[in-house]
């Protein structure tokens, strides 16, 4: 039997309704990218009937190598169970149970590795998919809260990132972004897609530091071990989530990944600089040239962001085991 040329994890928890439609996106998006592979899916602690959509996803996806395993619930015990399995010197995908991706963004991901080898992961582009019930209210929070994500280029760093984007000069893209815009982006990849060229690159961080997110946590390990220019954003490569369509949803998850980033800046001070350069912020000069009634959305999205900031930092409940509660 030929062994995987790489290999999709993914860990889940109580996600029964959305876990099938995850694996049958996965199946018609490897037709394209055409190579011998395994899945690997690990229920941690899950008290849902996820088992029993894993086992029909087994019966039903045969092409993709299934295996389900356990492990102790928490999303990093499950990706440690996971890749005990994986054979050293394969690419390593990590995806969210509860996303789907654009059916070729496998195939980019694995071209990108194998075009340009100085690079050690690859992230994917997350967007939100667009609410498309006739509720009133939750079209506005759609339009709203998840508007950073259907305008890639929105987004920049606060501080000079060129140093990390040394590709966007010597191999641009132009898909969704642009070689300027590029050398401005985002030196981290969001946890929703990304691939590692090899399961070594991976690492956990010290629960005694804080909780702290593996999409958090590994870009910073990666560029403080290995240097710059180690991480791309295929962004052509889309993964798509569920849309916020309330306030309070949104809030649960960014408190999290507030918490996630402060305790990655005192846990990690080593890490310090990586974290100052990470920041992001909206480019307002590329926001004017869009609709009028769209400049009002972002307005309305920045205004809300200061709000769940403010509130943040007043918050005193901060313990891991309320905020973190998917993990």
């Amino acid at each position: 039997m030929k062994l995987p040329d790489y290999y999709i994890c993914i860990p889940v928890y109580n996600e029964e309704k959305r876990l099938y439609r995850c694996i049958k996106n996965f199946n018609e998006a490897i037709i394209l990218a055409s190579k011998p592979l395994k899945t690997i899916i690990c229920l941690n602690g899950c008290t849902d009937n996820s088992k029993e959509v894993a086992k029909k996803c087994y019966l039903d996806f045969p092409q993709l190598g299934i295996e389900v395993i356990t492990s102790k619930k928490g999303k990093i015990n499950a990706q440690e169970k996971i890749l005990k399995f994986v054979k050293p010197g394969k690419v390593v995908f990590f995806t969210d149970s509860d996303t789907f991706i654009e059916k070729d963004a496998i195939k980019n991901i694995l071209k990108e590795l194998k075009k340009n080898s100085e690079l050690i992961a690859v992230g994917g582009f997350p967007v939100a998919v667009k609410y498309s019930g006739l509720n009133p209210i939750k079209t506005i929070f759609d339009r709203v809260l998840n508007i950073r994500s259907r305008y890639p280029m929105v987004e920049i760093s606060k501080l000079d990132v060129s140093k990390y984007h040394r590709l966007a000069v010597k191999d641009p893209q132009c898909i969704n972004t642009s070689p300027k815009h590029e050398l401005q982006s985002k030196i981290f990849f969001h946890g929703r897609l990304f691939a590692l060229k090899s399961k070594k690159y991976w690492d956990k961080p010290n629960l005694r530091k804080g909780v702290i997110g593996d999409d958090s946590y590994i870009p910073d390990y990666i560029i403080y071990n290995y240097g710059k220019s180690r991480i791309r954003i295929r962004y052509d490569s889309i993964v798509y989530y569920d849309p916020f369509i309330s306030l309070s949803e949104h809030y649960r998850t960014y408190k999290r990944t507030y918490f996630d980033l402060n305790n990655l800046r005192k846990g990690y001070p080593e890490f310090t600089s990586i974290r100052d350069h990470s920041s992001l912020k909206l480019d307002w000069n590329y926001i004017q040239k869009l609709t009028p009634i769209t400049r009002i959305y972002f307005r309305l999205f920045s205004a809300f962001r200061k709000i769940e900031t403010i509130l943040f930092n007043k918050s005193k409940d901060n313990l891991p085991s309320k905020i973190w509660i998917k993990n």
